[in-house]
């Protein structure tokens, strides 16, 4: 089992840190889920406070947070999954990467994928995805100034 360092805080700047999230971090970091669509939706406040432990101990996870100015200003869940290919070494997913409205387009979102690269680099990942609505055109230009590159097509199906 790939098990990400437990102890992650990386200062960014004087005013800005990325760390682990923290129990007391819940109400903040489901506050800017729900910003992640376009109308509001009140299926975040059904999140368990079970549900957010459970993911805060998951040693092949970090729920990461942007702090600034003492205030949590973004968000990004990184995994890691254990792999059969490429001679074993383990691939890194990211999901729900949101900041602020009030705080976008502030080095943010690039510090929260730096670091959460950072991380998958340091337990041997030979590759980190991630996928984005194709209507997100701002986030996709953010993903390729970060160096992710579109060589896929992927596909969903919800249940």
């Amino acid at each position: 089992m790939v098990d990400l360092p437990q102890a992650i805080s990386r200062p960014i700047t004087k005013d800005l840190e990325i760390r682990r999230a923290t129990p007391d971090d819940l109400g903040e970091v489901l506050r800017l889920l729900s910003q992640m669509h376009d109308e509001p939706t009140d299926s975040y406040g059904a999140v368990s406070g079970e549900t957010f432990h459970a993911i805060l101990r998951d040693p092949a996870r970090a729920l990461l947070v942007a702090v600034r100015n003492e205030s949590v200003s973004g968000t990004l869940d990184l995994f890691v999954m254990e792999n059969l290919t490429r001679g074993g070494r383990p691939w890194a997913g990211i999901e729900n990467l949101v900041v602020d409205a009030e705080s976008r387009r502030e080095g943010i979102a690039s510090a929260l994928i730096q670091t959460a690269l950072d991380l998958a680099r340091e337990v041997g990942c030979y590759k980190v995805q991630l996928v984005s609505h194709e209507r997100r055109s701002a986030a996709h230009d953010l993903y390729r100034r970060a160096g992710f590159e579109v060589p896929v097509r992927g596909y969903r199906r919800y249940l």
